[in-house]
């Protein structure tokens, strides 16, 4: 049986000038964490193919997998992926971001979406890449509850799968902005995608989120308060069914991060904001912004870690990549010189090596 609920837990314990869609691939990103490309090197000795009829490869959903990307079904038949599409047909990938109430200066403008897998050259498929509202506690039993999952749909996206940038040997960077960004935001939110295809044949296409190694979502799974448990919705898998499932409550207790970056938009000239949470990261934007000289980009780690910031242009062009490693638990400013970059408006991913992060834009002016 595929997804059994864990009831058992319950009694143990700024929009501009960029494209609409700018998609290309970018190595830097995809690679910079836990995650590796799709290549003979990483082929478990249970691989099984990841498309009918196809001869890429991805390693079985084990406990000693480089890659959670991967569902194994019977030795006979494709099971397509555990963050993607699969003979399950599941519909859709989420993570849960949040911040503090008291703020209103948040809006998201878009998303960055990581994808493996295999794109026939005449798919005609799309991926939607959505925010939605975080929706109230489902209760399961009078002390075991959900923490809450996607609700209303907040803004969208759809991107053709030939669009995604992916290639036979690297992921794909998808970046989307939004045609509009969406409302200032009050409530924790989730950003993901949805996919719409046919479970019993694929049509030459299998595609699916990349996510961290198996093992290490940095998140509690859930957290004891008085008498019940609330089950932390982080990261959340839509059935067949139109319906949104705990991953490691009710999805084969996978615990991973998936590769889905809201592009954020935050209140930086204020910089007592007190910023975006995912898991152990808190984002604070950037700061001036527009800027001619320098921008400092702000963020918080709770532990030890190492941190990436990829910059792009307009055109999806990486034009700065910053490694910072070994970074102590508490608030880090990064300095980014800007000297050198002609005047127009950057797009900029930061991430830690356990896969958690937030994009945002800042503008330079000359």
């Amino acid at each position: 049986m595929k997804k059994l609920f864990l009831l058992s837990i319950g009694t143990a314990c700024s929009f501009g000038v960029f494209a609409q869609s700018a998609r290309t691939n970018h190595p830097a990103i995809a690679q910079s964490g836990q995650e590796y490309p799709i290549s003979a090197s990483h082929i478990g000795s249970g691989a099984r193919t990841t498309a009918i009829g196809s001869s890429d490869t991805l390693t079985n959903l084990t406990g000693t997998d480089t890659l959670a990307l991967y569902w194994a079904g019977s030795a006979s038949s494709d099971s397509g992926f555990i963050s993607g599409m699969d003979a399950y047909g599941d519909m859709g990938y989420a993570e849960r971001y949040d911040f503090n109430t008291a703020d209103s200066s948040l809006r998201v403008t878009g998303i960055i979406g990581v994808f493996g897998g295999t794109v026939s050259s005449t798919s005609t498929k799309q991926v939607k890449f959505m925010i939605w509202s975080q929706g109230a506690q489902v209760p399961i039993t009078s002390t075991l509850f959900l923490s809450g999952l996607p609700n209303v749909g907040l803004d969208s996206i759809n991107v053709n799968f030939t669009a995604l940038g992916i290639t036979s040997t690297n992921y794909g960077v998808s970046i989307n902005t939004f045609a509009v960004p969406t409302p200032y935001l009050n409530h924790s939110f989730f950003a993901g995608c949805t996919f719409n295809y046919n479970s019993s044949n694929f049509g030459g296409d299998t595609v699916g989120v990349v996510t961290t190694k198996l093992g290490e979502r940095a998140s509690a799974q859930y957290n004891v308060v008085g008498a019940d448990t609330i089950i932390n919705d982080q990261n959340v898998t839509m059935y067949n069914d139109g319906s949104w499932n705990d991953n490691w409550a009710s999805n084969f207790q996978v615990p991973y991060e998936f590769l889905l970056f809201p592009i954020v938009t935050v209140g930086t000239a204020n910089l007592s904001v007190n910023g975006i949470t995912t898991r152990n990261f808190t984002f604070f934007g950037s700061y001036p912004n527009p800027t001619a000289d320098v921008t400092n980009i702000k963020f918080a780690v709770a532990n030890s870690t190492d941190v990436t910031i990829t910059i792009t242009d307009a055109a999806g062009r990486t034009v700065n990549t910053i490694n910072q490693a070994n970074l102590a638990a508490g608030t880090h400013v990064i300095p980014v010189s800007t000297n050198n970059l002609p005047a127009g408006e950057y797009l900029y991913l930061v991430r830690t090596a356990a896969g958690e992060g937030m994009a945002s834009k800042f503008t330079v002016i000359k």
